[in-house]
């Protein structure tokens, strides 16, 4: 489980090789075949999950949010809100080194949760820049994932405004909450 968080530090980084890029609000990134995907208007989640062997994998990629310049603020406002109220999450999260790739900062980090009949590792990923910010959640209970994961985290990058709009003083705080069930 350790080698998906190592992961996420390198969020930002670009493979384009022959998968068909897709967007999501100002994020390119490449779909993973044979999981689901759904989208709405505040959210692209993709999910996979294997019912004989009891493992999941949940991948939320947030719309942009105006957000501060400090990366930090941004991420711990987002763990708040997405980890833990939602899942409950108690334990401080076990942050990693933070990057910064083509103008966005990433924080990251993860801890253990269980809510109700579900229990894993919450690893959240927050990009800050350009006066916003971009939160990708995942929730697994299985390192099985871990070259999808990795696959999909470095598939990813974001459109910079044409002109970075004026930087909000307090981040926006109405994330959508982070979901809490695989949905067959």
């Amino acid at each position: 489980m350790k080698k998906i968080l190592v992961t996420i530090s390198v969020l930002l980084s670009l493979i384009t090789g022959n998968a068909q890029q897709e967007k999501f609000d100002i994020t390119t990134y490449t779909s993973i075949k044979g999981w689901k995907k759904q989208a709405s208007e505040q959210a692209l989640q993709l999910t996979h999950e294997d019912a004989a062997k009891g493992t999941y994998c949940m991948i939320t990629v947030y719309k942009a949010l105006p957000g501060s310049d400090d990366a930090k603020t941004n991420f711990d406002l987002s763990w708040e809100n997405l980890v833990k109220e939602s899942l409950s999450v108690t334990a401080a999260p076990e942050m990693q080194a933070p990057a910064t790739e083509d103008g966005w900062q990433v924080q990251s980090g993860y801890a253990s949760f269980e809510k109700d009949d579900l229990k894993g590792m919450a690893m959240l990923a927050n990009s800050t820049g350009f006066g916003k910010m971009i939160n990708i959640l995942i929730l697994t209970n299985s390192n099985t994932y871990e070259t999808k994961i990795t696959g999909f985290l470095e598939s990813i990058s974001f459109k910079k405004p044409a002109v970075a709009p004026a930087t909000a003083k307090k981040p926006v705080t109405d994330q959508p909450a982070a979901p809490t069930a695989i949905k067959s």
